[in-house]
């Protein structure tokens, strides 16, 4: 019985550090599965706090810090932490419409 328990924690254990170590992306199967209650806004791309610099063209960021990047980022990073917490490292020339909704600190 000892055993059995053993390797029911050793693949608990294996089960977990995959879920912690796998690449959270917006459409993966982990995070459409494990839905922490924060609706995306998949519907179009939002950034509530944008910052751009004075050159011509702009090089604009959004430094948004939320559950999941916006619909259109292209190189998203997501932090290994509960909750999650991810931001878009993309570069454009303008920013993107307000989200109108609270971000993460």
């Amino acid at each position: 019985m000892e055993l059995k328990m053993k390797i029911a924690l050793l693949l608990l254990f294996l089960s977990l550090a995959t879920i912690i170590e796998a690449r959270f992306e917006p459409n993966s199967l982990i995070t459409q599965v494990l839905s922490n209650g924060v609706k995306s806004t998949t519907c179009g791309p939002c950034c509530d706090n944008c910052g751009c610099t004075k050159s011509i063209p702009p090089q604009c960021r959004c430094t948004d810090v939320k559950p999941t990047c916006h619909s259109a980022c292209k190189s998203c990073r997501c932090f290994e932490s509960l909750p999650l917490k991810c931001d878009c490292l993309d570069i454009t020339d303008f920013c993107y419409e307000p989200c109108n909704s609270t971000t993460i600190a």
